[in-house]
């Protein structure tokens, strides 16, 4: 029996989500809503950032360093964040989770490896790389959604 994270991957990854092909900004209180990126891989990072952008919201980051995505997690005004689990030196993304859920904060995961830990958080979606544009698209609005 699948969870309930890897349901809602499913559904992402096949981009079931009517909403994905959106592309006009989403506003709160109007401000351009803001999503954290939290992922060390240069070229990643640039493509989840782009496709943030394309959707009309502002990206926090993306910041690949443990230390710092821990201080925009506790400073920055956020609507949502997409973390890579796995950063460098082999750090994992928690810390970060951990503030996010503290602030009621929704987020979703981004690996390319099984890690035991993942199930442990309420994370919105677990993302498998590499990620399609659709995925990323439609995980943001989850997050924004929620």
């Amino acid at each position: 029996m699948a969870t309930p994270s890897e349901l809602r991957h499913t559904t992402i990854e096949r981009g079931l989500i009517p909403l994905l092909l959106g592309n006009y900004p989403i506003r709160c209180e109007g401000r351009l809503r803001r999503v954290l990126v939290v992922e060390d891989d240069v070229v990643q990072a640039d493509e989840v950032a782009e496709a943030i952008g394309a959707m009309g919201l502002e990206t926090v980051g993306p910041i690949g360093c443990l230390e710092a995505a821990v201080a925009l997690a506790e400073t920055q005004e956020l609507h949502g964040a997409l973390l890579d689990v796995r950063l460098q030196r082999g750090l994992r993304v928690y810390p970060v989770v951990e503030v996010l859920w503290r602030r009621r904060i929704p987020f979703c995961f981004m690996t390319a490896y099984c890690d035991d830990r993942i199930s442990a958080f309420p994370a919105e979606a677990v993302l498998y790389k590499p990620i399609s544009l659709a995925a990323s698209r439609a995980a943001v609005r989850t997050l924004i959604e929620a």
